[in-house]
């Protein structure tokens, strides 16, 4: 007997010889109910993701008119309520950052915000009075998120973005629902 049927003779060697290929992987059922799995899975969770940045925005929205209030306080605090005293404004795509008279709380839009060269001011001298101004931002996108506002006794008012047609979801980011108040017009 030579060394190649010796080998070829051995219980372990028929074994693997007498396997037939492709007996060691999946079968076409269980590949389906995984990618069914899978498909279930990311129906459930994608609409959560979508949403994340839109939330995001709407919360840095919220803390740019808070930061606002703040810097003008800190102005306040150090004896600045001219004309001049300013706030940083924050450049954000989604929202537009504004310092607006008390007067103008009711029908405040886009279109009725102060001049650009004036929306970063924290006061309002008339007739040797200094006032502070309320703090608004609004969203560029009617209907799509929150406007915020906080009012120069630090009141913090906001309306909610949505629901419209094109826009599914409500923003609420930080609105207590019992606080909403209609500060802007025509935005709902």
């Amino acid at each position: 007997m030579s060394l190649l049927s010796a080998y070829l003779s051995r219980p372990s060697t028929q074994r693997v010889l007498s396997k037939k290929p492709g007996q060691d992987g999946f079968s076409l059922i269980e590949l389906v109910v995984v990618i069914a799995v899978l498909a279930v899975l990311t129906a459930i969770a994608l609409p959560n993701f979508l949403g994340v940045s839109d939330d995001a925005s709407a919360r840095s929205a919220q803390q740019a008119v808070i930061t606002a209030f703040k810097e003008c306080q800190v102005q306040k605090a150090r004896g600045n309520t001219s004309a001049t005293a300013n706030f940083e404004p924050t450049v954000m795509t989604d929202f537009i950052v504004s310092a607006i008279p008390a007067a103008g709380l009711v029908t405040t839009a886009i279109g009725a915000l102060p001049a650009a060269a004036d929306r970063d001011k924290c006061f309002v001298v008339a007739a040797g009075v200094s006032t502070m101004n309320n703090f608004l931002v609004l969203p560029t996108v009617p209907g799509k998120f929150p406007s915020f506002m906080v009012s120069a006794s630090n009141t913090k008012n906001c309306v909610t973005g949505g629901p419209i047609a094109t826009y599914e979801k409500t923003y609420n980011v930080g609105c207590d629902s019992a606080l909403v108040t209609t500060v802007v017009t025509g935005w709902k």
